[in-house]
């Protein structure tokens, strides 16, 4: 009976062992997929396994090349100012970040559990990507970057090999960033300072920023599949003789849920006020955009030349903006109007949906500025086209997690948005369709099974396939109460705000439309 006992007492002994050894290694493995990086990357490589947290600057200096594997999630800590969490390229160093449609790179703050609870604005969370080339700017020499403390010795971009290149970035989308540095100054989403052509940046997604999406500082990289939605400042910007020639389908969503943001696209010569631009300012800002969409506010601009600025924009659709394009005529010697007159600005097959005015000049030095540019846009097809079967206005659920009401601008102009589906937080929540509204009214043909029913604080429903799932909850008369998408067999819902009454889950991976009725108890 002793040894029996001995014995039972030695396979308790054991079972608490190895249970106690699982918990370690479960731990130590938790613990191993997120690292925290800080200071300079070197030469090395991100994998998809884990998540990356950058604390404060993350630099990746001359000579070293961080690569990023496809699905990789890299997320920003908390902090402004000199706390500020960033990842930046610098002159002479390469990022090669060469997401899939199927498997994008994923840059967000710390706090996002990537589940889709997260409102769709929630801007400043942590700071953005900066990349610094040798690529010419008309600055008059090297500089240094906005956004970066100016005591920071690896700031400096700009110089003369317009070839530069600083890597890849193809199927990456950067989120909730913009913290700011001090009044009046915070990081953009995207921030390509004297970078060359030999970059590829391609199929790029900046969601709410704080300040601008993407701002080209000089350089003559270009940017091609570009969205930029809900960024808190203007959604694309240059300036400093940015002059990339290849640019094409970009998208610029203004939050109209919030009435925030600027411009579609604030296009300078040169931004700055300190007289070391270069005494002839070349190289001009003579950028190449082919296919550009806006959907704005219902007031404002869609695009402001302005400081010189030139440029080849062609291929337009801005819907939804009180003014299309306005061209500045006030600075000397040479404003954007000049560089109109000379041939270095120049549009053509520009429509406008829901505009007042689809041309203007801003200036005083020409009575008749209006009327000539008037009568440019009548001869290069820059017009108002109210019948253009498009869908511009959009609206998100309470809690800003679901579009209810998405847009559609597929036309023959500008960007599209076919491009965007699959891989973007926008098409995530359902900005292009598929979303609450359409999954709250959609005829099921799958009865989910929901458990505990009736639940007090949360419900469980299992799932028809581990397919990529939209769904949304809403109360007996169809209002949308929650919403999000899941990746898993089984969808667990926070029910405890909610007040106690009849509710219904609905639900679609694409080919499946399921639904489950739950009683929710006090």
């Amino acid at each position: 009976m002793q040894h029996q006992f001995t014995n039972l007492k030695h396979v308790i002994a054991m079972r608490i062992l190895l249970l106690l050894t699982v918990c370690f290694l479960t731990a130590h493995l938790n613990a191993q997929n997120t690292v925290t990086v800080s200071g300079s990357t070197g030469t090395t490589t991100w994998t998809s396994n884990n998540t990356y947290v950058l604390s404060g600057y993350v630099f990746v200096e001359s000579g070293q090349t961080l690569t990023i594997e496809p699905g990789t999630t890299v997320k920003g800590a908390p902090g402004s100012g000199v706390d500020a969490s960033a990842l930046i390229v610098t002159k002479g160093g390469q990022i090669i970040a060469d997401g899939t449609a199927e498997a994008p790179i994923i840059f967000t703050f710390e706090g996002d559990p990537l589940d889709g609870s997260v409102a769709y604005d929630t801007r400043g969370q942590w700071g953005g990507i900066i990349i610094l080339g040798n690529a010419t700017t008309n600055f008059g020499g090297p500089a240094q970057i906005e956004g970066i403390p100016t005591d920071n010795n690896l700031a400096e971009y700009g110089g003369d090999n317009d070839a530069d290149n600083s890597g890849v970035l193809r199927y990456v989308s950067i989120r909730h960033g913009g913290t700011e540095l001090g009044a009046a100054n915070e990081i953009n989403g995207l921030t390509l300072a004297g970078v060359g052509s030999g970059t590829t940046i391609d199929h790029i997604e900046v969601v709410s920023n704080l300040d601008d999406g993407i701002e080209f500082f000089g350089g003559a990289v270009s940017v091609t599949h570009a969205i930029v939605a809900f960024c808190g400042d203007d959604s694309f910007d240059w300036d400093q003789g940015y002059h990339g020639q290849n640019n094409a389908q970009w998208l610029a969503i203004q939050d109209q849920p919030g009435l925030s943001g600027d411009r579609g696209g604030e296009l300078d010569g040169d931004d700055s006020d300190d007289g070391n631009v270069s005494a002839d300012e070349m190289p001009l800002a003579t950028p190449t955009v082919t296919g550009w969409t806006i959907v704005g506010l219902g007031d404002g601009q869609g695009l402001l030349f302005r400081n010189g600025s030139g440029g080849h924009v062609s291929n337009g659709l801005f819907a939804n903006v009180a003014e299309g394009i306005e061209i500045e005529d006030k600075e000397s010697p040479m404003d954007a109007f000049d560089h109109y007159l000379t041939g270095d600005l120049t549009l053509g097959n520009i429509k406008m949906v829901n505009c007042e005015d689809a041309l203007d000049y801003d200036g005083t030095d020409l009575d008749d500025g209006d009327a000539q540019l008037d009568a440019y846009a009548a001869d290069n097809g820059i017009e108002i086209m109210n019948g253009l079967d498009i869908d511009y206005l959009f609206n998100f659920d309470a809690a800003g997690q679901q579009a209810t009401d998405p847009i559609n601008v597929d036309s023959e102009y500008g960007s599209g948005q076919d491009w965007a589906l699959g891989w973007t937080l926008c098409d995530d929540r359902a900005l292009f369709g598929t979303g609450v509204a359409q999954v709250g009214t959609a005829r099921s043909n799958y009865n989910a099974l929901a458990y505990p029913n009736p639940c007090a604080h949360t419900v469980t429903v299992a799932l028809p396939s581990q397919a990529s799932t939209t769904w949304a909850l809403v109360n007996a008369s169809g209002q949308p109460m929650c919403s999000g998408t899941s990746q898993e067999a089984v969808l667990r819902i926070d029910t405890s705000d909610l007040p106690a009454g009849a509710y219904f889950v609905r639900g679609t991976d694409g080919n499946t439309t399921w639904s489950t009725a739950i009683n929710k108890r006090d």
